[in-house]
């Protein structure tokens, strides 16, 4: 089972995510959705299952489980967001359509990821490097909040918002695995390390596909399937 990234880069990382976030809510001239607090009880799980060892269930099915909650966390996150203030979702502005079209990016994640964990039998840490991964598709790739960041006045604040970054992606990808027992989601087969860059790169890889998937298949056919507005 991958151990990286160590415990105390762990914390680190979640410490600098929330100050991030701590930062941006601050702000009074950002869109923030009501239910903005719901991040907070996402974190606040990951935080308690963390200082616990992970909760540990076993249930039946356990990759279904993992998949369900994946997708359910996923969820909740992006009820969190909001593209104009008027609607829930980070994808449309209406909250229908944005869920809908979410569909299409967060069931394939928790499918994808599922894969990566049964393989190379991850727990939690190596979940957070595949999150890490992922996330910086978003942030240097498709919205370039991370690259605008680096570029501009604001760069001190890179690591920052790269930590949350990671840590957004890491309350759907990765908290799945603090709450089932890891080893009930692992195949049969002998472990497989990976390191912690192959895991971060594997991640990025696995991610970029779908969000072209997404942008090129998905998205149009889920608009035209559920006459979604534009």
């Amino acid at each position: 089972m991958s151990t990286f990234p160590r415990p105390l880069l762990l914390w680190l990382c979640i410490a600098a995510g929330l100050a991030f976030l701590t930062l941006s809510l601050l702000q009074e001239n950002g869109l923030v959705s009501p239910l903005w607090w719901l991040e907070l009880l996402l974190y606040a799980l990951m935080i308690a299952g963390l200082a616990r060892g992970g909760f540990g269930l076993t249930l039946p099915v356990p990759m279904l489980a993992f998949v369900v909650l994946s997708w359910a966390f996923g969820m909740v996150y992006e009820l969190t967001l909001t593209v104009d203030g008027t609607g829930y979702g980070g994808v449309h502005r209406d909250t229908f359509a944005s869920f809908v079209l979410a569909q299409g990016d967060y069931i394939p994640i928790a499918l994808a990821t599922l894969i990566m964990v049964r393989r190379w039998h991850l727990g939690f840490a190596g979940a957070f490097l595949i999150s890490c991964g992922k996330s910086l598709t978003e942030g240097i790739v498709f919205m370039g909040v991370l690259t605008d960041t680096v570029l501009s006045s604001a760069w001190p604040y890179a690591p920052l918002l790269l930590a949350y970054y990671t840590l957004a992606y890491a309350s759907f990808v990765a908290l799945p695995l603090l709450v089932l027992a890891p080893q009930s989601v692992w195949d049969n087969g002998s472990p497989r390390p990976k390191g912690g860059l192959t895991l971060i790169a594997a991640g990025f890889v696995v991610a970029f596909a779908i969000r072209i998937a997404w942008g090129l298949v998905l998205a149009p056919v889920l608009t035209w399937a559920s006459a979604l507005p534009p």
